[in-house]
């Protein structure tokens, strides 16, 4: 069997079914590049919708592995390998027992009070700052946005002209095997499909199609043709109208709610970060009160063992005075302990190295009371709370699920029609020159009767119970935040009342130790340390009612749907928040 040369191929009439292949191919732009930018878009434009200075999160391709599109895959990949040794390879060391004095225990304490003095001051500011670019929790939220808009992508992209392009390639025998009879085919079928609005799909097609002989020994036989098919299949009863749409209408509206999601996932996580922040400076004033009770508590256990010493005191005063010391110390020494426990959560939640040496800086907020009207708050949570517009709008969802499966209830109507217009079918070698005379149109009407209809009755009695479910959970959605407002509300309240007694209640414990230091000799050392205690116990409540008092105006704010959160993560003062000097920094952002 003598060979064709390549070229002498590719100059017959398969040249043109192998250009048509190739075509898809030349000048497109690369494929990724342009879905990040759509993706893109598609965020903006939800974000915009939102209104409110709404921000959204930019698609970064860097950030995400690029795969193989052919892995090879390690041996042994589908037996990951533990580290469990037997309990003979480990080894457990003990501490021996010291006994150790109270003085000992004084030293041992300052040495693990050591800070480090390397360590870097970070604010409030800076940890939230932070927080927007490692947070886990926060980059999770962005990329469940992030995917809702890519989900839209998919479904729009089903409702776009859809390009096709298959190239086959055969060998054929026929006679027995014979020389002469052996023939290679090339089909190229380049297409294009768009679904209709009102349903049903329309579609055209050019089909080449070239055959060649593989011997030319005695002749040379070449064949080719081309049809152009169009076509168009819809339904007239079930599946016709607006329920064609119904995953695109859903997959657009999911792009808002995610858009919402986000936005109330914003100002969920600056009052989250803004409570374990204050929770972080109160625990360092507690170890501050802490600090001074102990040196006061020393103070009190010097004096009582002078007192002892020069006999105006019993002796069992001296050792009740150490003991308050050491009590003292241990309290302190819980306190900090405490302090460095939530001081790594803090780190670990803005996505911060927990070996990373921080100190917080023990700033307050000094946020302004507002003006509470129960009636005009609980108005204002049923106008702007992102979450309850959510659950308000899945209510339509649901309607609509519910006319999508009575759709489904009706028996198929459906019209076809197709025309083919092919080439000469009476030459070898048709070319392009398509023959209307040689066309062939088809029409078909074909209806299947709704005689077994119980899964879709079925799946309608589901809709319509869900629908109802979704009412309800929509009712006990603004039930549940009209408490939650009413409960904000009355926190603000409780929380200034707590402020003005825990300030009565330090003053008082001011005056008792007062008193005490005026006349010492008719103190006993109980009195003293109850006094010191009480005093302790009087600042750390005040302490942690001005930070209650802090926490319930932000719950407040987002609990009525009127905080707003700037794209640097930090809060937008609202018209009539007084901004003053004492505000804490960083707290409230003025940029728009």
């Amino acid at each position: 069997m003598s060979r064709i040369p390549a070229r002498h191929l590719l100059s017959g009439p398969l040249s043109l079914s192998i250009l048509l292949a190739l075509a898809p191919f030349v000048g497109c732009e690369s494929g990724m590049e342009r879905l990040d930018r759509e993706t893109n878009q598609r965020l903006r434009t939800s974000a915009e919708q939102l209104g409110g200075g709404s921000i959204y999160p930019e698609m970064d391709a860097n950030r995400y592995e690029s795969g193989s599109k052919f892995p090879d895959y390690p041996e042994g990949v589908d037996r990951p390998p533990s580290d469990n040794p037997d309990v003979s390879a480990l080894a457990f060391e003990t501490v021996p027992p010291v006994k150790e004095d109270a003085a000992s225990i004084t030293r041992r304490f300052e040495r693990m009070s050591e800070e480090d003095p390397d360590a870097k001051l970070i604010t409030f500011d800076e940890a939230v700052s932070y927080s927007l670019e490692n947070a886990e929790e926060y980059l999770t939220a962005e990329e469940s946005y992030l995917l809702a808009a890519i989900r839209l992508l998919i479904e729009e992209h089903q409702w776009q002209p859809l390009p096709s392009n298959v190239t086959s390639a055969g060998f054929s025998t026929s006679g027995g095997g014979s020389r002469f009879n052996n023939a290679l085919s090339v089909v190229n079928e380049l297409g294009v499909s768009q679904r209709l609005p009102f349903g049903g799909e329309v579609s055209a097609a050019f089909v080449a199609q070239a055959t060649q002989q593989l011997d030319d020994y005695l002749s040379s036989n070449e064949t080719q043709s081309a049809d152009v098919v169009l076509s168009a299949n819809i339904p007239l009863l079930r599946g016709f109208g607006d329920v064609a749409q119904e995953n695109l209408i859903q997959a657009r509206r999911n792009l808002v709610y995610a858009a919402r999601n986000f936005e109330q996932f914003r100002r969920d996580y600056y009052y989250d970060l803004a409570a374990d922040y204050l929770q972080l400076v109160v625990q360092l004033q507690g170890i501050a009160n802490g600090v001074r009770q102990v040196e006061r508590s020393a103070a009190v256990e010097a004096r009582t063992k002078a007192l002892v010493e020069s006999g105006r005191t019993e002796p069992f005063q001296a050792d009740l005075a150490t003991q308050n010391t050491l009590f003292a110390l241990d309290r302190l020494s819980s306190q900090r302990e405490a302090y460095r426990l939530t001081l790594d959560r803090f780190k670990a939640r803005i996505g911060m190295p927990v070996e990373t040496s921080v100190r917080i800086d023990p700033t307050q907020f000094k946020l302004p009371v507002p003006r509470v009207d129960m009636a005009q708050s609980l108005d204002l949570a049923f106008r702007y709370r992102l979450d309850l517009q959510t659950q308000r709008d899945l209510v339509d969802d649901f309607a609509r699920k519910v006319d999508v499966a009575r759709n489904q209830t009706l028996g198929d109507l459906d019209l076809f029609i197709a025309n083919n217009l092919p080439t000469d079918p009476t030459r070898d070698r048709g070319g392009l020159g398509l023959d209307p005379g040689y066309d062939d149109f088809t029409a078909r009407l074909s209806y299947s009767i709704p005689l077994d209809r119980v899964n879709e009755d079925l799946r309608l009695r589901q809709a319509q119970i869900l629908q109802e479910q979704t009412k309800r959970q929509y009712y006990q959605a603004r039930d549940d935040a009209a408490v939650q407002v009413r409960q904000a509300a009355r926190g603000i309240e409780r929380s200034l009342f707590s402020k003005a007694v825990q300030e009565k209640n330090v003053q008082a414990s001011m005056n008792r130790q007062a008193a005490i230091d005026a006349a010492p000799d008719r103190a006993t050392a109980r009195d003293r340390t109850e006094a010191l205690d009480a005093l302790r116990r009087a600042q750390d409540s005040l302490d942690n009612a001005k930070k209650d008092l802090q926490l319930a105006i932000l719950r407040y704010l987002n609990t009525t749907g009127q905080m707003r959160i700037a794209p640097n993560g930090m809060l937008i003062p609202l018209p009539g928040m007084d901004v003053s000097e004492e505000t804490g920094p960083g707290l409230i952002d003025t940029s728009p």
